[in-house]
């Protein structure tokens, strides 16, 4: 990007968003890896939110944007090729809460294990705000929604409280 580009941009800021963004820009807050607090006792049963369309096929195939890939490799996660917006939908886990996602359960808690294997704290596109956010409320809102039992192992619970806590600081 040119002086100019950065100029044209940055004149535009008041004294503070520039220091700000300067300030977030280098320093970025350790992950708060302390132990997950316990659930609290449920108050009332779970109503189930509005359906979306599916994303994912039962042979572990993403569709977003009109692009369709598998999520084999180990660098599905952080593969910009089909552009930020397709890696972001990626990350928001939002066929947890699809039509018929019930069917894709056991393919939803095996992508959760292996986003948090390979994933780790603070790194990467998916610890982002935008996509953090959208994924912990879709991650609690499955993890609720289970009326067989717990969904959501004690390691995604782990990881839901470092991805709370880390969002809390990157707003």
């Amino acid at each position: 990007m040119t002086v100019s580009r950065y100029w044209h941009t940055l004149r535009h800021l008041k004294p503070q968003q520039f220091t700000a963004r300067l300030r977030r820009r280098l320093s970025r807050p350790m992950p708060d890896l302390r132990r997950a607090p316990d659930l609290r006792r449920v108050v009332q049963p779970w109503s189930a939110p509005p359906w979306r369309t599916p994303s994912l096929s039962p042979d572990a195939t993403a569709s977003f944007l009109n692009l369709t890939a598998p999520l084999a490799g180990t660098d599905v996660w952080q593969d910009d090729s089909r552009g930020r917006l397709w890696l972001y939908n990626l990350h928001y886990f939002d066929d947890v809460n699809a039509v018929a996602a019930e069917a894709r359960c056991d393919l939803h808690r095996a992508l959760i294990a292996r986003w948090i294997l390979e994933n780790p704290p603070a790194q990467g596109a998916g610890w982002e705000p935008y996509p953090t956010s959208l994924r912990l409320v879709n991650w609690v809102k499955w993890g609720a929604a289970g009326e067989q039992g717990p969904r959501l192992s004690p390691d995604a619970m782990q990881s839901i409280a470092v991805q709370a806590r880390w969002l809390s600081r990157r707003l």
